[in-house]
């Protein structure tokens, strides 16, 4: 006998996209134009509408995902990142360790306000601040300029890689370092 499917409640379907900052959840794609309900453990596998086991996922991972090109092994990583990054960092510090994942060779030099946007993942250690220049003379009505390269430490490089990947034992891995929360 098919398991009926119940309608998930307005109030479960809003903190599911919240959690995903009304994003695809696979980090990779961060579509936001039209999103689904993925349930992690299909109804008709008794997955209830429980936040826990749903995901937002636009509709064409969501098909990807139930034809079977995407992994059920890459929804609950993508699921247990959103979960702890929510808990960890605000949904600015997330898009700009994915902004900072680009390929080697482009630098990204922001002037001195610019970096405060990176304090807490310079603080913990994910983003570096590599070279940095100070132009502008000191004195009344000067107002000196600054620029600084940033760039992922070793350590965000294995986490965002951990996240996009949908790599289950990086991420254990990047967190069971010491170092790393």
């Amino acid at each position: 006998m098919a398991k009926t499917r119940k309608k998930i409640p307005k109030e479960t379907t809003f903190e599911v996209l919240m959690e995903a900052g009304y994003r695809c959840g696979n980090p990779a794609c961060g579509h936001i134009l039209t999103l689904e309900i993925h349930h992690i453990i299909w109804v008709k596998d008794d997955g209830g509408n429980e936040p826990s086991n749903l995901l937002a996922l636009c509709p064409n991972c969501h098909s990807l995902h139930t034809q079977g090109h995407i992994p059920q092994e890459a929804i609950r990583h993508w699921k247990g990142m959103l979960l702890a990054l929510n808990h960890a960092f605000d949904r600015q510090s997330m898009d700009l360790l994915l902004y900072l994942h680009i390929p080697q060779g482009i630098s990204i030099v922001y002037s001195g306000d610019g970096v405060l946007h990176f304090a807490g993942l310079i603080a913990k250690g994910l983003v570096g601040v590599g070279n940095s220049t100070y132009s502008g003379m000191i004195g009344p009505g000067y107002v000196p300029q600054s620029s600084h390269q940033l760039y992922l430490t070793q350590s965000g490089k294995q986490l965002v890689e951990a996240w996009l990947s949908g790599d289950e034992q990086a991420y254990r891995k990047w967190v069971s370092q010491p170092e790393n929360p």
